[in-house]
């Protein structure tokens, strides 16, 4: 297995690169042999890199420090080639992707690739801010310039043998746009030796009192819409609730704008910003925690949903008809607010039904009982591998049957295609300036940071045949 990410040492918490730590980690468990193929980084500590690696030459993106853009090495290409891989997935958003493009045309090898991220919703993160606003610009940018990429992507997608999307909206979505490949639905899995482990201390500050505490984890990106939710907290939960507080762990470009919007409402004495933290100590932080709001429209996934619901955490959050829908049952693990045309009517009824959730705590307890019941069914660990195993057995049937078809394509066109739109990509990293991503220097766990655990995992199908049984039996 090759896995291309867009990291070889995770810098920041991310849901992609955390994604790509669980296949690893579970695939190796099962026997596997995995190296992960990603940028190099000059000062990266050997024990924050994967086992067994392929590092390609790399720019750096000067607006987000700690990433980095790989490019095309022909040292690279060839420790790749002589991998004599069976198949690879790449869980990326830059044309990094062309990687397993190209190891497809030049030397049959099957290539899937994972849809990570919403252009028409998380692309603003680009400009900067004296030009998000901008008519002309919003006009030329998202009529013009989003539609263009996404045909790059569809056109990258139909080079491959199968893509994956993280809910069924998306399959619909780049059918629309014109993927022909197989589409394949793989949720996200939540790691239980990561989110079953609880720590005893609380996290919260003592001026948050249990009952009423509010948490949100998220990078701290335009993207994100937090600044919608603190303007909900200020004008429709802090006036009705006395005790209520609002805690944001993450950190980001925008961590500062955040902050200065809290001050801006008047309720900073109310909103906590501990900064980012290692993905182990999440689960404390749902542990404590009363209630998830989350007011994001650009997921694909939503993979701090997905945690909170397996912690018993219950969820308010917008209806984006797209990742976090998918995610959560409204009335039985959470609450979905749709928006509407009027933007002030559908904050009052987010802020409406997080104060009503506040004050009924029978209720949260059992939206909590079963959160975590449906969650830990849906997205168990031996239920994603075995889907995932599925679209590995797809993409080689899909490579065999389209070995004349792709004699057509130039392998050498996918390197400079690869070339061309990653030094661009580090172009526009010199649009914003550089920003703080993790300001604490709090480290994310490594590729090997858990012991790998054979035992049930390596009969992962009779795991998935019981937990589809139990289904049956709830109905």
């Amino acid at each position: 297995m090759g896995l291309l990410n867009d990291y070889l040492r995770i810098p920041y918490a991310n849901g992609s690169s955390f994604a790509s730590q669980f296949i690893y980690r579970e695939l190796i468990a099962r026997g596997h042999d995995v190296t992960v193929l990603g940028p190099k980084e000059a000062g990266a500590a050997s024990h924050e890199l994967p086992r067994q690696y392929v590092q390609f030459p790399a720019l750096p993106l000067r607006n987000h420090p700690g990433v980095y853009i790989p490019l095309p090495g022909r040292g690279a290409l060839r420790e790749v080639a002589a991998k004599k891989l069976d198949v690879t997935l790449a869980q990326t958003c830059s044309a990094f992707l062309d990687l397993g493009t190209w190891l497809r045309i030049a030397h049959d090898v099957p290539s899937l690739v994972v849809n990570t991220v919403h252009l028409p919703s998380a692309a603003n993160v680009i400009l900067p801010d004296g030009l998000v606003h901008n008519r002309t610009v919003q006009s030329v940018y998202y009529d013009r310039f989003i539609p263009w990429v996404e045909s790059l992507y569809v056109q990258n997608y139909n080079l491959t043998d199968g893509l994956i999307v993280l809910s069924e909206s998306f399959r619909d979505y780049w059918r629309k746009r014109g993927v022909m490949v197989p589409i394949h639905v793989i949720p996200r899995a939540v790691e239980p030796k990561i989110f079953d482990e609880i720590g005893d201390e609380d996290p919260f500050p003592a001026e948050a009192r249990p009952g009423s505490r509010l948490l949100v984890v998220c990078r701290h990106t335009r993207e994100k819409e937090v600044e919608r939710l603190l303007d909900i907290f200020a004008r429709w939960i802090a006036p009705s609730v006395p005790d209520v507080t609002l805690t944001l762990v993450g950190d980001g470009p925008d961590h500062d704008t955040f902050k200065a919007k809290a001050r801006e409402l008047g309720v900073a004495d109310r909103t906590f910003f501990p900064g980012e933290f290692p993905v182990t100590q999440i689960p404390t932080f749902y542990a404590h925690a009363d209630l998830f709001v989350y007011t994001s429209l650009s997921e694909t996934y939503g993979q701090v949903v997905s945690e909170a619901l397996w912690c018993g955490l219950p969820v308010v959050a917008l209806h984006d008809d797209m990742g976090v829908s998918s995610q959560v049952r409204d009335g039985e693990t959470g609450v979905l607010v749709r928006p509407g045309p009027d933007r002030d009517f559908t904050d009052w009824r987010f802020g409406s039904e997080v104060v009503a959730l506040l004050r009924n705590k029978a209720r949260r307890l059992a939206m909590a009982e079963t959160a975590r019941a449906t969650r830990r069914r849906e997205v168990a660990p031996e239920r994603v591998i075995d889907r995932y195993y599925e679209a590995f057995d797809s993409a080689r049937r899909h490579c065999a049957e389209t070995r004349d078809e792709r004699k057509k394509t130039s392998a050498a066109s996918q390197l400079t295609h690869w070339s061309w739109i990653n030094m661009t990509t580090a172009g526009f990293g010199m649009l914003r300036a550089p920003a703080i991503v993790n300001r604490h220097g709090r480290k994310q766990p490594t590729w090997e940071a858990f012991e790998h655990q054979v035992g049930d995992r390596a009969s992962g199908m009779h795991t998935a045949v019981e937990l589809a049984e139990e289904d049956a039996s709830v109905g």
